[in-house]
C-alpha cells in the first residue's frame, strides 16, 4: 500500500510540477499579472542566479517594479543585460521597471532579469524559489519561481 501511495505522489510530482511554470500570479487589484517564472539551478558553489518572468500591466495606470526580495540573497536587482560595440556583453543595474498600461515586459536570458547575488543556498532543480516584487504603489506580490535545470531554456521549451 505504501508503495503504491508513494508511486502516486511521485506520478503527481512528475506531471503537475511543469504547471507551475507556466502559472499567473496577480497583485490583489489585478493590475498585474506575472506569468512563466523560472530560474535555473545552480551549482552548489554559486553564489549569483538570474530569475526570469513575463510581466504584464492589466491596469490604467503605469506601474513601477521598484524592488525585488528573495530571503536566499542578500542582494536582489533588476538587471540589463547590454551587447556593447565590440561585442562585449555586460550587465548593469536598472533602479527600477516602468510598465505602460497594457504594456508586457518579458525579463528573459540576454535581456532584462532579475538578478540573486551572495545566494546562501543553492537553487536545486523541482524546487520553488519564493520572489517579493515591490510596486511603487504600495503592491507586493510573492511570486512562486520553478527552479528548473541548469541549462533550461525556459518554462516547457
Amino acid at each position: 500500500m505504501r508503495k503504491w501511495f508513494a508511486l502516486g505522489i511521485v506520478f503527481l510530482n512528475v506531471t503537475l510540477w511543469p504547471l507551475a511554470a507556466v502559472s499567473q500570479q496577480m497583485t490583489v487589484d489585478r493590475d498585474v499579472t506575472v506569468e512563466a517564472a523560472w530560474a535555473r539551478a545552480t551549482a552548489p558553489d554559486s553564489k549569483t542566479a538570474a530569475v526570469y518572468f513575463t510581466l504584464r500591466n492589466m491596469g490604467q495606470s503605469r506601474i513601477d517594479l521598484i524592488g525585488v526580495r528573495a530571503d536566499r540573497a542578500s542582494i536582489e536587482t533588476l538587471h540589463k543585460t547590454v551587447n556593447g560595440a565590440q561585442g562585449t556583453t555586460r550587465m548593469s543595474a536598472s533602479p527600477e521597471l516602468r510598465i505602460a498600461p497594457g504594456q508586457t515586459v518579458m525579463l528573459e536570458p540576454g535581456g532584462l532579469h532579475v538578478m540573486l547575488l551572495d545566494l546562501e543556498t543553492p537553487l536545486i532543480e523541482g524546487k520553488v524559489l519564493p520572489l517579493r516584487l515591490k510596486f511603487y504603489d504600495g503592491d507586493d506580490l510573492t511570486v512562486d519561481v520553478p527552479i528548473l535545470a541548469p541549462d533550461a531554456d525556459g518554462p516547457m521549451r
